[in-house]
């Protein structure tokens, strides 16, 4: 048992010898507007379509044991803003909904292959990621805020990637979102959104490639030391 216990440590030892620590991550944003415009009889009218605002914040830190296999986490935190006018109502009346996002994806990386200053790996994640959304009503003078519906998803998936090597410590990553196999699963739960005292909860399940509507490509910037 000493003997065992003797080989595991060295070759626990061995690995973390070995071990390149990287940090890095990605960083998204998005914004949409619009105008409508109605022109006839002499008069224009114009109105304001939805706006939304987003952004995405990604940090990932992991090491890799040697040059083929490592472990990493990724922390995702995110918030869109999605503002509407309903100009039928008089006065005029805007929801606004913040939604928030936080998740951690725990992975393990493979790099299959080297081609030059490439490198083609595949991620198998666990994913665990919650949105809470708040939402705002103003009209006639009147604001009312109150919790949306959360949501909360649990998934796995396999997810193909390539690092181009700018420099020995530096990298580009490019994840393909859209080639990840996976499944996922997500709880929506809307309290009391009637005031009947009655709670909504809805499941969904999704399985096959590009699961959860991610981005199609993911590209971050990584640091190896």
């Amino acid at each position: 048992m000493k003997k065992l216990f003797i080989t595991i440590a060295f070759v626990a030892a061995a690995m973390f010898a070995n071990a390149q620590f990287f940090v890095g991550g990605n960083l998204g944003m998005d914004f949409t507007s619009g105008k409508w415009k109605a022109e006839g009889n002499g008069l224009t009218v114009t109105q304001d379509q939805p706006k939304t605002f987003g952004f995405t914040f990604a940090p990932s830190i992991g090491f890799m044991f040697n040059d083929n296999m490592g472990v990493g986490l990724d922390i995702m935190f995110g918030m869109d803003k999605a503002t509407n006018k309903d100009y039928t109502a008089d006065p005029v009346v805007t929801t606004t909904i913040k939604t928030t996002t936080f998740g951690l994806a725990p992975y393990f990386r493979y790099v299959f292959a080297e081609v030059d200053n490439f490198k083609f790996y595949c991620d198998a994640k666990l994913l665990w990621q919650m949105d809470k959304p708040k939402v705002k009503v103003e009209g006639n003078g009147v604001t009312v805020t109150a919790d949306g519906a959360k949501t909360t998803t649990f998934g796995v998936g396999v997810v193909p990637g390539m690092a181009y090597m700018l420099t020995d410590n530096i990298s580009m990553n490019c994840a393909l979102n859209i080639l990840e196999l996976g499944f996922a699963t997500s709880k929506t739960v809307d309290k009391n959104p009637d005031g009947d005292g009655v709670d909504y909860t809805t499941t969904n399940n999704e399985f096959g490639f590009g699961v959860n509507g991610a981005t199609p490509i993911t590209i971050g910037f990584f640091y190896t030391f």
